[in-house]
């Protein structure tokens, strides 16, 4: 099979040819149709500090159709259309027979070194990790799940609630997803920060009501000029050095702050100015299956897009020049490979 590796840190991803995987007991491999690149695959490619191991296959939003089926596993055909999540469990433990793999002790990240990824044309899975998709849902749709029920984890973690105030701090793929599950929770303001004019304009057209550059005005004197108060709940969307600290400074006392940006730097950041306020600060990874299914469901039916967000796509052979682009300031927002 075709795949596009890691090699080092600020050495181009490259394609290769490797061997097809083979689905074993209890496994199966899917064959990738769409894979969206994320921010995180980008934050671990260019720090030395996340230790990606050379050779690793990245990519974790993905979607494709069931190619192998290992024995012992039920429930699924060759063929089945479905959403890949970005985690492989055992399946035994407490935690998985609750449905909480994500806190499963044996958890492997997919496409962080741990798992091979969807930058490939197949990849391995288990059944605890994979969603059938409705027949209608596009590929490219389904590969924007994962990223989707990041978002939606968030506004669980922060117990977001309709008629609440936001603001998010970064207007990439997670921040959108968090824009668009806040609006449809029914959010009474939310205000966006990015650096990026094309991203705040994406902001504004997916529900934002204000959408500033952070350089040029604070977003929490944007929501008290809008609301009169600070944000109900402050979503950390970046994963930069130092924006966990900035997420601190804009809450208001008794605020909640949620953190989904992954950084692979260490971030101090103030206690002392947390603690005088009393703020509440959830960090956000995990993924639930009730979560995957409605973000699903709620796709398929129309009552949320993330076509807006998916700005470029690519073939496998031009994945590396398109990888290298998005390190760099860039219009783009959802960058997808489809086979």
């Amino acid at each position: 099979m075709k795949a596009c590796v890691f090699k080092a840190v600020g050495a181009p991803l490259e394609v290769v040819e490797l061997p097809d995987p083979v689905a074993g007991p209890g496994e199966l491999v899917v064959r990738v149709k769409a894979c969206g690149i994320c921010g995180s695959d980008l934050h671990a490619a260019t720090s030395a500090k996340a230790k990606l191991p050379p050779g690793t296959i990245m990519g974790h939003e993905l979607a494709g159709v069931v190619d192998q089926i290992g024995p012992d596993v039920n429930g699924f055909e060759r063929g089945d259309p479905v959403v890949v999540m970005s985690y492989l469990a055992c399946g035994e433990c407490a935690n998985c027979r609750a449905g909480l793999g994500m806190r499963c002790e044996a958890t492997a990240l997919v496409g962080f070194g741990e798992a091979p990824g969807g930058y490939a044309e197949l990849i391995k899975t288990r059944p605890g990790s994979i969603f059938k998709m409705p027949p209608a849902m596009s590929f490219r749709a389904a590969a924007t799940v994962e990223p989707l029920v990041v978002g939606l984890h968030g506004l669980r973690r922060a117990r977001f609630q309709a008629g609440e105030t936001c603001m998010i701090m970064g207007a990439g793929s997670i921040g959108l997803m968090t824009l668009l599950w806040a609006r449809f929770a029914g959010a009474r303001t939310i205000v966006v920060s990015d650096l990026l004019l094309d991203r705040r304009e994406v902001a504004l057209k997916l529900g934002a009501d204000a959408a500033v550059d952070p350089r040029m005005h604070s977003p929490s004197v944007a929501m008290q000029r809008l609301t009169g108060a600070g944000p109900d709940v402050t979503f950390e969307c970046i994963g930069e050095a130092g924006t966990m600290a900035q997420a601190i400074s804009h809450a208001p006392r008794g605020g909640r702050i949620a953190i989904l940006g992954v950084s692979m730097e260490d971030d101090g950041f103030p206690p002392a100015l947390a603690m005088s306020k009393e703020l509440e600060i959830n960090f956000s990874l995990g993924l639930e299956p009730g979560e995957v299914e409605t973000a699903i469901a709620v796709l398929a039916s129309g009552r949320l897009s993330t076509d807006a967000m998916i700005t470029h796509t690519v073939g496998i052979d031009d994945l590396p020049r398109a990888f290298a682009a998005l390190t760099l300031p860039t219009k783009q927002t959802k960058v997808m490979l489809e086979f």
